[in-house]
């Protein structure tokens, strides 16, 4: 009995000491550093070999800028209901692609850019679902093959692919694809980070709740995160820079990656093509560090890919962002910097005009025939998305 009081003792002066410990470490960490960003990772394995959102998860964002509650669907996508693979009578669809900026990082779910879209559709008449598959850390990469492999069984009438720069670097990290020449080749089937002990720690509820409620196990992930992130991004790339050989002339990193990025949306390009669906490419512009001369980037590989072909629509987010970037609050500045609502709102509106006006979507439904869609002479041809009367002309370059 003395023994089994002994081991009892010395587990509880453990387990207190381990508290404590915990206690002043994250008073520490939120004393010396402030509140830190603390968002979980409900990220999993797809029976199909990719990355998608933890179906039926619920769970909370918190930073000093915002806290937001998620909700996913049995399918992965950020959505309050599920849907099939058919689509309901008379019902269009809208594929919504792309990284933590697609599934709206900071901001609830009604004022994501893909949410803003269907509203403004609907007020012009159309009976449309935007399907927001946007997962976080999203390359271009995955984005392709997801919709291959997956996204295109619910029978979209338009893809939405939207582009940020990180893409760039993303698409070398999952190594899936490398360029032989001009020719993209399939370099991997498909792309889990840690396998199974990612999923394990993505799906942990102890996990998670740390990564929601403290700051110091947030600080310590985001640390190991970005260590790992860059040695696969140094592999990956010392991968493709051997494959183009070590001869004079050999193009840089930042030219490979562009060069990566645009073989990848040829290929998201020709498969909407050879299914006859439009394909709409949103580039988000990156923001420069704080400094006198602030501005928004254009990162896209315009120089590498041409956007001006049929059944093609490039909308550079950063012409609609422009007017409001030194007036307003468009990137989120204590946290990880994504959209604010009123950036989302910018773009998603946009979007919807361009859609409108170049006739991307089929005739009106008969249910919705009370209000008929406007098109531009009725053109569906490529190029980028058209003038409006408040804010500047839409230009490619």
């Amino acid at each position: 009995m003395t023994r089994v009081r002994s081991g009892l003792l010395a587990l509880v002066t453990l387990l207190g000491g381990l508290a404590a410990s915990a206690a002043l470490l994250e008073a520490g960490v939120l004393l010396v550093l402030g509140e830190q960003v603390r968002f979980s990772r409900h990220v999993v394995g797809a029976p199909f070999g990719l990355r998608i959102n933890e179906p039926g998860a619920v769970y909370r964002h918190k930073s000093p800028d915002v806290e937001v509650w998620f909700r996913i669907n049995g399918q992965g996508m950020r959505s309050d209901h599920d849907f099939t693979y058919e689509k309901p009578p008379g019902v269009l669809r809208i594929v919504s692609l792309g990284d933590s900026y697609t599934v709206g990082y900071e901001v609830d779910v009604a004022a994501t850019f893909s949410a803003v879209l269907e509203r403004e559709l609907r007020g012009r008449g159309y009976e449309v679902e935007v399907l927001n598959a946007g997962v976080s850390g999203y390359s271009t990469a995955e984005a392709c093959l997801v919709l291959e492999r997956e996204l295109f069984r619910y029978a979209p009438d338009l893809v939405l692919v939207s582009f940020s720069g990180n893409d760039l670097v993303d698409n070398a990290r999952t190594g899936l694809f490398r360029l032989e020449g001009e020719r993209l080749v399939a370099a991997a089937p498909g792309y889990v980070p840690a396998g199974r002990l990612g999923d394990f720690l993505n799906r942990n509820s102890f996990v998670n709740f740390l990564s929601e409620r403290s700051n110091a196990f947030a600080l310590a992930k985001e640390v190991v995160t970005t260590l790992v992130k860059r040695r696969m991004v140094e592999e990956n790339l010392a991968h493709l820079s051997r494959m183009e050989g070590e001869a004079a002339g050999a193009p840089s990193v930042r030219e490979m990656e562009r060069r990566l990025a645009a073989a990848i949306f040829e290929r998201i390009y020709a498969a909407s093509r050879a299914r006859g669906v439009p394909l709409v490419i949103q580039s988000i512009p990156t923001p420069t560090p704080p400094r006198r001369d602030r501005r928004l980037l254009e990162l896209f590989p315009l120089d590498q890919f041409d956007v001006d072909r049929e059944g093609l629509f490039f909308f550079p987010a950063k012409a609609v962002l422009d007017p409001e970037f030194e007036r307003s609050l468009l990137y989120h500045e204590r946290s990880h910097g994504h959209w604010t609502p009123l950036a989302h709102r910018l773009a998603g509106e946009d979007l919807a005009r361009l859609i409108v006006e170049r006739g991307l979507l089929p005739a009106t439904p008969p249910a919705c025939a009370g209000t008929q869609p406007v098109a531009a002479g009725g053109s569906r041809g490529g190029g980028s998305a058209p003038a409006v009367e408040r804010r500047p002309a839409v230009s490619r370059r």
